[in-house]
């Protein structure tokens, strides 16, 4: 199936899964996001049957879908997209950030935030701690979704048997003070995910 006939596909996919009470919900946490508030198991287990179906049989073409996909910036399009390029973890360590780059421009809701850095970004610094650079840009972003990223990317860098002590302090202490307090709360957040993984190896 051609690039074009996948997302084709994906957007009928996501257009069937709509729940209007859901995207009021989600409009109401993030005004101006573009959501049919479709659950977000829902979508991913959409994704899991393309990739199990062989209809997105490779990495490359998960992340060209994901780029179609980004363009429109809707909630729904973003997680599907990050969910199929989440599905080749050994092929996620070897990416360029300027690959991800435009994909990371488009999130403006925690839920894609989220998603996006955990099965992502984290796995990219991890395999590429040199990538530091490039989270405390994010953390020093005027743009509170782009600081978003680089907190929750953070947090997840002490996740799933990772562990990167030294780079998520330096995302800590340049976001200690942020002036969101949102974004103070996901400070703390990260605090504890990395004294968890700390207490872990330290077994």
């Amino acid at each position: 199936m051609s690039d074009a006939g996948l997302v084709t596909q994906i957007r009928s996919g996501i257009d069937k899964l709509a729940d209007p009470k859901r995207a009021e919900g989600v409009r109401r946490a993030v005004p101006g996001a573009r959501t049919n508030g479709a659950p977000v198991p829902r979508l991913r287990e959409l994704a899991g049957r393309l990739k199990r179906g062989g209809d997105v049989a490779d990495f490359e073409t998960a992340c060209r879908v994901m780029d179609t996909l980004a363009k429109t910036g809707g909630r729904e399009e973003l997680l599907v997209g990050t969910f199929l390029v989440g599905a080749w973890p050994r092929e996620i360590k070897a990416m360029r950030w300027s690959r991800i780059a435009p994909w990371l421009r488009r999130i403006d809701n925690w839920e894609t935030c989220d998603q996006l850095s955990a099965a992502v970004l984290a796995t990219i610094v991890n395999a590429q701690p040199a990538l530091k650079s490039k989270l405390m840009t994010l953390a020093r972003s005027r743009n509170p979704w782009q600081r978003r990223l680089a907190i929750a990317t953070a947090a997840s860098l002490n996740q799933r048997g990772r562990s990167q002590p030294a780079i998520t302090r330096a995302i800590i202490a340049a976001m200690k003070n942020d002036p969101d307090r949102k974004l103070r709360l996901a400070v703390g957040w990260t605090e504890r995910e990395l004294a968890k993984a700390e207490r872990r190896y330290s077994k």
